[in-house]
């Protein structure tokens, strides 16, 4: 029996149980269906179970019936189907409706059936799609972890984890040159699919993203403190007005003595984007033209590498930073940027079908810490758009 003929026969005969006009040997045939597979088994019960029938039910309510009946109508009458309510003879009128219980019987009928079929159709397709996730869910992509890898000025890699510290005093004796001073700053970088958190010497506290790279002195000696990032990461600086607080990014230099602030300045990325959450920085190019920009909680500062020109304005702060919170939250942002970021914290390659589908906008949130099935699902359910994994990489299409 074929597939489609058998989910016809099925769809009626549980259309039939659930009116209660099913024969035994019907209900034989029923039977036989259920024991083949579990699969079978599971699609009768969600076909059965009265909560989804009720959902079911509601929904036909919110469906304009109308039209198409009045379709049928055109089949079987022809052109005159509008005028089977006065102008045809009465002969046929009187079919109409003095019979109209036969009619009407005849349609509902059609229409369960329809309705039947279609509801089975909906349940297995979610069986089999179940079946598949869980035949693929030991290859799904996982999220990021903490760890990080700290390399010391004499090339020696330390791996650090949930479970580990940084021993700083111990790390900074066995950095210190013969006559007391340090001779490299270390380099804490995360790798894709990683975050990690570290306490500078003076209490400043950072947050790297994935894909990211710190550099910092042991101790701050002198008038100032400065560090390098690349990547992403928060700083929340400790306060010290004798010593302004610098934070390097590609031509770009942040000066402040305390406060919150954000920066993503990924190479790949044409643009450095600082967003500051509370007090106050200063901005300026590496090359030192041009004045400093000044930025007011609230405000981002867009700087273009090619030119060394940087724009200021109004976001979000809470948007921004939404990837230390457990969230990713994405707003006027299009599929090609969210990518770039998703592919940095699961760590998988990705390709458009076509460059229209890189340029859809979306605005949404996405947990930080589920499976990339998750994330599959919440973009399956927006609709229009097909992603499909093939091990580590994911193929964006229009669905």
């Amino acid at each position: 029996m074929a597939q489609m003929e058998e989910q016809n026969l099925i769809s009626w005969l549980i259309c039939k149980q659930t009116i209660g006009t099913i024969t035994e040997e019907e209900q034989l045939i029923l039977s036989e269906w259920r024991k083949q597979n579990e699969h079978n088994e599971a699609a009768y019960q969600r076909l059965m179970d009265t909560d989804r029938q009720a959902l079911e039910f509601r929904r036909s309510q919110m469906t304009d019936y109308h039209r198409p009946l009045e379709d049928m109508k055109r089949r079987l009458f022809g052109e005159n189907a509008g005028a089977v309510q006065g102008s045809r003879p009465q002969a046929t009128s009187s079919w109409l409706h003095g019979s109209g219980s036969k009619y009407m019987y005849l349609a509902a009928a059609a229409l369960l059936f329809l309705v039947g079929s279609v509801f089975f159709y909906r349940a297995y397709q979610n069986m089999e799609q179940a079946a598949t996730q869980a035949q693929v869910a030991q290859a799904d992509i996982q999220p990021g972890r903490t760890q990080a890898v700290l390399t010391l000025d004499n090339g020696e890699t330390v791996e650090l984890g949930a479970d580990q510290t940084i021993n700083m005093e111990a790390i900074a004796q066995a950095q210190k040159s013969a006559d007391g001073e340090q001779t490299a700053p270390n380099t804490l970088s995360t790798p894709r699919g990683g975050e990690f958190k570290i306490t500078l010497e003076d209490g400043t506290e950072v947050w790297l993203n994935a894909e990211t790279t710190l550099r910092y002195p042991e101790t701050f000696d002198g008038d100032e403190r400065r560090v390098e990032v690349s990547g992403e990461a928060y700083f929340k600086v400790a306060k010290n007005a004798e010593k302004p607080f610098y934070v390097v990014s590609g031509g770009q230099e942040v000066r402040v003595l305390g406060t919150e602030f954000n920066v993503h300045a990924y190479n790949d990325e044409p643009a450095i984007f600082t967003t500051l959450v509370e007090g106050s920085i200063a901005l300026k190019p590496v090359s030192g033209n041009g004045s400093e920009l000044m930025l007011t909680p609230g405000s981002q500062s867009v700087f273009t590498r090619s030119d060394a020109s940087a724009r200021v304005r109004k976001v979000d702060t809470d948007v921004v930073t939404s990837w230390r919170s457990g969230v990713f939250v994405f707003e006027n942002q299009n599929l090609e940027q969210i990518m770039r970021t998703l592919s940095r914290w699961y760590d998988f390659e990705y390709e458009f079908a076509n460059a229209k589908v890189a340029k859809t906008e979306f605005m949404g949130s996405i947990p930080r810490y589920g499976s990339f099935s998750e994330v599959i699902d919440i973009f399956q359910k927006i609709g229009g758009i097909r992603l499909v994994q093939h091990g580590n990489k994911i193929v964006i299409s229009e669905n």
